[in-house]
C-alpha cells in the first residue's frame, strides 16, 4: 500500500462517517440546535484533522491518541449538553451557555473526528 493510500483511505472513511452523520442528523438526535445540527459535523471534521495531525506530530503514542480523544469528546458532549440545558432554563436570554451550546457541539464533532481517524490509523498499521 503507498503512502497516499494509507492517507487517504482512512481519510474517506471519515468523510463517510460525517456523510452518514449529517443524513441520520445525529447531533440533532444527540441535542444540538436543528438550525445549526449538521453544520457543527463539517466545521468539526476539519478541526478534529487538525487535531489528529497535531498529536502525531509532536510524537505521542497511538494509545494516548485513542484514549484522549474519546474522552475530550465526552468532555465536549458534557459542555453542550450542560449549555443546553442552561439555555433552556434561561428562555434563551444567557448567551454565554448559548456559546457553550455551540462550541461544545464543535468540540464534540472535531474530538470524535480525531477519535475516529485515530482509530483507523491505528487499525491500518496494525493489520
Amino acid at each position: 500500500m503507498t503512502r497516499a493510500q494509507q492517507i487517504l483511505s482512512p481519510l474517506v472513511l471519515l468523510l463517510v462517517f460525517a456523510g452518514l452523520s449529517t443524513v441520520l442528523d445525529l447531533p440533532k438526535q444527540l441535542g444540538a440546535h436543528p438550525r445549526w445540527s449538521t453544520k457543527v459535523i463539517w466545521i468539526g471534521v476539519p478541526a478534529g484533522l487538525v487535531l489528529h495531525a497535531l498529536g502525531a506530530s509532536i510524537s505521542t503514542s497511538p494509545v494516548i491518541r485513542l484514549i484522549s480523544f474519546p474522552a475530550l469528546t465526552g468532555i465536549g458532549y458534557t459542555i453542550a449538553t450542560v449549555g443546553k440545558n442552561r439555555f433552556a432554563a434561561s428562555y434563551a436570554e444567557d448567551t454565554f451557555a448559548g456559546h457553550m451550546w455551540y462550541f461544545g457541539w464543535i468540540a464534540t464533532c472535531a474530538f470524535a473526528a480525531a477519535a475516529l481517524i485515530s482509530l483507523l490509523r491505528y487499525w491500518q498499521q496494525n493489520r
